[in-house]
């Protein structure tokens, strides 16, 4: 099936993939633990290419009036912005669940 929705990540959510591959890998010494989650998230992204929407906006009145919708992949949320005129979904940021993310976004 062909995108209908453009991808883009910004740097915050690249750092963010990559810190997650690293702490997992390093610090936790399961690399191959790592490439799974890794993984799975970019499939999830992948996914909005399609179907960006099915996700209801964030549960916070301020980051809900900006557009910011999210899905969760593990203990990870994807947090984007679904641009209907350019058709393309921004990921901004990718964190694990028991962070403070309302503060990070």
């Amino acid at each position: 099936m062909k995108a209908i929705y453009d991808i883009v990540i910004t740097n915050p959510a690249e750092e963010d993939l990559f810190e997650i591959g690293r702490y997992i890998s390093k610090e936790l010494l399961e690399p191959d633990t790592a490439r799974r989650h890794i993984s799975r998230i970019a499939d999830a992204i992948s996914t909005l290419e399609n179907r960006p929407l099915r996700a209801t906006l964030i549960n916070d009145a301020r980051l809900a009036q900006v557009g910011i919708r999210s899905i969760i992949v593990d203990h990870y949320f994807i947090f984007y912005i679904v641009s209907e005129k350019i058709k393309t979904v921004t990921i901004i940021r990718v964190l694990n669940s028991r962070r403070d993310w309302q503060n990070l976004l």
